[in-house]
């Protein structure tokens, strides 16, 4: 079985969270790396927001994973009703 790329679900379907959560982490860079060689505050403060849309991604996904877990271990699958 393939395993899932970078930007894909464990299904192999495109995945626009995670797709986004590397379009932020690269945002945050750029806009720090400007930040510390220009000593802009602006770009301090939209690479903060830049990270915590990374933070707020990935919590998202954790969240899913959490839901997953719980439910297959009461032994229904995802988003089937009991």
């Amino acid at each position: 079985m393939k395993t899932p790329g970078i930007l894909q679900e464990q299904d192999g379907s495109f995945s626009m969270r995670r797709t986004l959560a590397l379009l932020y982490t690269v945002c945050s860079i750029v806009c720090l790396i400007v930040a510390a060689v220009n000593g802009l505050m602006a770009a301090v403060w939209a690479g903060a927001a830049a990270l915590a849309g990374v933070l707020v991604l990935l919590g998202y996904t954790t969240v899913e994973e959490i839901k997953k877990a719980f439910l297959a271990a009461k032994g229904g699958a995802c988003g089937e009703k009991n």
